[in-house]
């Protein structure tokens, strides 16, 4: 026979069927408390451990009653007494150094680059040879221009040749006239004494009228003696206009050789003044066109210190102020302003203030940032207090003054500022003592405790802690704080 197992309701069931069904509901309830009792003996045994965790244990448990302070703690600050004495007020703007002159080297004439002797960071003179482009073609051009000048000389000679050919004509067909007058005049005279005598009948008409048509010959060819000499005039008169032509013709030609000269000459490109190479702009071989930049050149000998100075400080800048200028290294430079842009920028509100330094020495180099500290102006009598003293907070200005141990906040109108101290114009009458550093957690009626910086105005101090707040506990010490 297979084994089989019987469940414990069945078993009940089985049980009811045998008779035994008033035994059925006293199990079940002796069950459930059973099952109650082990819960509560679970719970006990909980809150045993809980109880030996939290106070028999070494670990301290929060004291209820801790002490409570009434901020008989002081903060630490340092104090300064109000100055009076002379002051100068400055701002501070970060600079640029910029070469003094910068300037590209351009060529003049197309040309294909052969040479180009100086590299970034040679220096050159002015009117050195920087590059130098092929000559063959202007060349070419050169001579071309001498052989038109030389052919217009030549002409010119050829002017000159027929103007004293004209004065040669002038000069033959003035000796024809006077020979000619010489003549007439003799034929003259033999025909006044013709008519003289064939009216006395000394002489037949015959002869006057020969006499007396000589005479007119003469006369005609008088005439047309004066008239070729008039022409060899004319002739004169043209072979000079002619000679002036050709002398344009000439000064034309050699204008044009000599451009062409100095036009070719434009293949040797020079600096027009002395520097740095900064940069090549192109490489030797390339075809260059007039206009196309090739190096650049800056002038280093002297510095431009420029600053973009925001509009509300620009009115107090003035040409010749005094600039302190700090390289990035550390170094001091003492200058002046010597421009200050009559501009402002309308993106940031600003405008350039320039200050020009010497720098032979090369203690500066261009595109170098520095510190420029610009005096806004000068007082000789005023109060002042340490730059840290002052305390801004939207616009308004105020210094704790302090009196009896405790500090109290002030408002204050402040004047020049300086690196060090700034001026008060009102709020102060020039007897307080005034917090100089640690006014970090001041609040009014503070008790402080004080560390003077009348000798050492930049002397740390400990930081401010404000006095423990009345109305939060202060816990024990914890017996674990190494753990």
């Amino acid at each position: 026979m297979k084994g089989f197992t019987v469940r414990p309701d069945e078993a009940l069931e089985a049980g009811a069927g045998n008779g035994h069904a008033g035994e059925v509901p006293a199990r079940r309830s002796a069950a459930s408390w059973a099952l109650r009792l082990a819960a509560l003996a679970v719970l006990a045994a909980a809150g045993a451990w809980a109880y030996y965790a939290n106070v028999s244990s070494t670990k301290p448990a929060m004291d209820m009653n801790m002490r409570v302070s009434a901020g008989a703690s002081a903060f630490p600050v340092a104090t300064a007494p109000v100055a009076r004495g002379a002051i100068s007020g400055t701002v501070v703007y970060t600079g640029s150094v910029v070469p003094f002159n910068e300037e590209d080297i351009y060529p003049r004439v197309t040309g294909r680059i052969v040479e180009m002797p100086v590299y970034p960071g040679d220096a050159v003179r002015a009117g050195q040879m920087v590059a130098r482009l092929d000559d063959v073609e202007l060349t070419s051009r050169v001579r071309e221009a001498e052989a038109m000048a030389a052919t217009a000389q030549a002409n010119r000679a050829q002017m000159e040749a027929d103007v004293l050919a004209a004065q040669h004509g002038i000069a033959q067909m003035q000796r024809e006239v006077a020979m000619v007058d010489a003549e007439l005049a003799y034929a003259s005279g033999v025909r006044g004494r013709s008519e003289r005598l064939v009216a006395s009948g000394a002489i037949s008409r015959q002869e006057y009228e020969n006499d007396h048509a000589m005479a007119l010959a003469l006369e005609a060819k008088r005439e047309a003696a004066q008239a070729k000499l008039e022409q060899a005039r004319a002739m004169e008169a043209s072979a000079r206009r002619k000679l002036e032509a050709a002398d344009s013709m000439v000064a034309q030609g050699r204008a044009a050789a000599r451009t062409a000269q100095i036009v070719r000459d434009y293949v040797t490109i020079t600096t027009p003044s002395g520097g740095y190479v900064v940069k090549r702009l192109v490489a030797p071989g390339v075809l260059v066109q007039p206009g196309m930049p090739i190096l650049k050149v800056a002038q280093v000998d002297r510095v431009r210190l420029q600053a973009n100075v925001g509009e509300k400080d620009l009115a107090a800048i003035r040409v010749g102020s005094p600039v302190t200028v700090t390289t990035t290294a550390g170094q001091s430079i003492a200058a002046r302003v010597t421009s200050v842009f009559p501009f402002v920028d309308q993106g940031p509100r600003t405008a350039v203030v320039e200050a020009v330094l010497d720098n032979r020495e090369r203690r500066l180099l261009p595109g170098q940032y520095v510190a420029m500290q610009l005096v806004t102006g000068e007082r000789a009598d005023a109060l002042t207090v340490p730059r840290g003293a002052v305390a801004r907070l939207g616009g308004a200005a105020k210094v704790w003054v302090v009196s009896d141990g405790r500090a109290e906040p002030r408002e204050v109108t402040t004047g020049l500022e300086g690196p060090e101290r700034v001026e008060v114009a009102r709020g102060l009458t020039g007897d307080e003592r005034v917090v100089a550093r640690g006014h970090e957690g001041l609040y009014a009626g503070a008790r402080v405790s004080e560390t003077p910086t009348a000798g050492d105005a930049g002397a740390r101090i400990p930081a401010a802690r404000p006095a423990p707040d009345a109305t939060r506990p202060t816990p024990k010490e914890d017996g674990h704080a190494g753990h």
